[in-house]
């Protein structure tokens, strides 16, 4: 892949982002809880991914940022979990998680890896645990014995969005970093395929803040 073409994809990513944005300030009103929840979570990354842009444009480290922003985003995340997965584990369970999570990033960032440089531990740590959750809500959901229409179901398109974007990111991660070293080219690949799943994660959002769940 070139880097026009990655750069082009990467643009056409950071664009779509204001679309579930949009969606949430319009839609606020009528949203459930997840689909609030799921409003701030999409916010924060719309501030953080213009910071990293405007950053990256005038030619400084913008990786700095995500080492902030990796904690905010888990905790988040934790936060949209915590009552949909109720029936199977305590909210202390997901305290636990947020603590351990937060004091392993922070430990990374201090001993590990620089805050200059990109924090893929704490980034595979991220996709394993919520890899986890997602996996968790689809057999919370097969547990269920009543019918329930999962199209108009908000956090069935959040669930299936983390799993497709996080297992992605966990594949192309293990590639980038075993397999294309000192490539820059394929590097390119890589991440534009990481723009594109990204692209993929924000039409679930958007999704997922569109649809109006039935009532019971």
């Amino acid at each position: 892949m070139t880097k026009e073409v990655f750069e082009n994809i990467t643009l056409v990513a950071f664009i779509l982002l204001f679309l579930p944005l949009v969606v949430a300030i319009v839609r606020y009103k009528f949203l459930n809880s997840s689909q609030r929840k799921l409003s701030i979570l999409v916010l924060c990354i719309v501030i953080v991914e213009i910071t990293s842009r405007l950053l990256w444009y005038k030619k400084i480290n913008n990786l700095p940022v995500y080492h902030f922003y990796i904690i905010i985003e888990f905790i988040l995340i934790i936060y949209i979990y915590r009552d949909e997965l109720s029936r199977l584990f305590p909210k202390l369970f997901f305290a636990i998680l947020s603590i351990g999570f937060t004091i392993f990033s922070i430990g990374n960032t201090l001993f590990l890896q620089d805050i200059n440089t990109f924090n893929s531990n704490a980034t595979t740590l991220l996709g394993i645990i919520v890899i986890f959750l997602s996996l968790s809500y689809f057999y919370a959901l097969l547990k269920e014995v009543k019918y329930s229409a999962l199209e108009t179901n908000p956090m069935f398109w959040i669930n299936a969005g983390f799993l497709i974007y996080f297992s992605s990111n966990l594949i192309l991660f293990f590639i980038n970093n075993n397999m294309f070293q000192g490539s820059t080219e394929a590097s390119y690949l890589v991440w534009g395929l990481h723009a594109i799943v990204n692209i993929v994660l924000t039409i679930f959002y958007t999704i997922a803040l569109w649809v109006s769940p039935k009532k019971p």
